[in-house]
């Protein structure tokens, strides 16, 4: 189980632009964003929650991936988030957020947007830590990867494509962090390429962030450039560091 997460103070404006764009399709188009209860939400009531963080002023930032080898189906990933993340925020009277499943790899992954006072979103590793751990029981990661592991033992010979490594998903996520547009674009082939090279070493190459990304959004009036101050309807300071704990 992977579970990443950071915090930044501002609106979640372009947090959920970007988690609300669909990066497997090239035209502009947009992946369903759902409430704490699982419903879809319109358009309206989306703003709504970006207009709600605005007021607090803070927004924290969570990917909950898990293991690919458990070939959890979007369904799955997106009834599992829930109930984490429920769990986690469920009693903090000020707290809400909205989450999206992203296909746009072959591991299924839901970004969370949060928001609410910041006392009650702050986490030290500890705490990150013991939330990765639920989300992996939650997620029943354990029995699920044994059991592919086992079923899967007599066709890995067969498959033509390596795995995705820990270390692919660790960068691809860590590049989601900083809201860059398609990193699966690069970090992705990147690997494969890399494993067919080597299959029994892992490699780590680090890239250098790209600059002046654009968040778009089907949603004229939520689109702003992350390198620059984005539109006053959405106001998200991108030049604020991650917290060195929150990593």
């Amino acid at each position: 189980m992977m579970l990443k997460t950071d915090f930044r103070p501002g609106g979640a404006g372009n947090l959920v632009d970007y988690i609300q764009r669909d990066r497997s399709q090239d035209a502009v188009q947009s992946v369903d964003v759902r409430n704490p209860s699982g419903r879809q939400l319109a358009e309206s009531e989306v703003d709504r929650f970006v207009e709600k963080s605005q007021r607090f002023q803070f927004q924290r930032h969570l990917i909950v991936s898990p293991d690919p080898d458990g070939q959890y189906t979007p369904a799955e990933v997106s009834a599992n988030t829930r109930e984490v993340m429920n769990r986690e925020f469920g009693q903090r009277p000020t707290t809400d957020y909205v989450y999206a499943v992203h296909r746009d790899t072959e591991f299924p992954h839901a970004h969370v947007a949060a928001t609410g006072r910041e006392s009650e979103l702050e986490m030290d590793r500890s705490e990150i830590n013991r939330l990765r751990e639920r989300a992996s029981t939650i997620y029943n990661e354990p029995e699920r990867t044994k059991g592919a592991t086992q079923s899967g033992a007599d066709t890995t010979a067969k498959e033509s494509s390596q795995p995705v490594s820990d270390d692919t998903r660790e960068e691809l996520h860590e590049r989601e962090l900083s809201l860059e547009q398609h990193p699966e674009k690069d970090v992705l082939p990147t690997r494969e390429r890399a494993q067919e090279k080597s299959p029994t070493k892992r490699h780590l190459r680090k890239i250098a962030p790209q600059s002046n990304l654009r968040a778009v959004s089907s949603n004229p009036t939520r689109q702003g450039t992350l390198t620059n101050p984005p539109n006053p309807r959405r106001t998200q300071t991108q030049k604020n560091k991650q917290n060195p704990r929150n990593s």
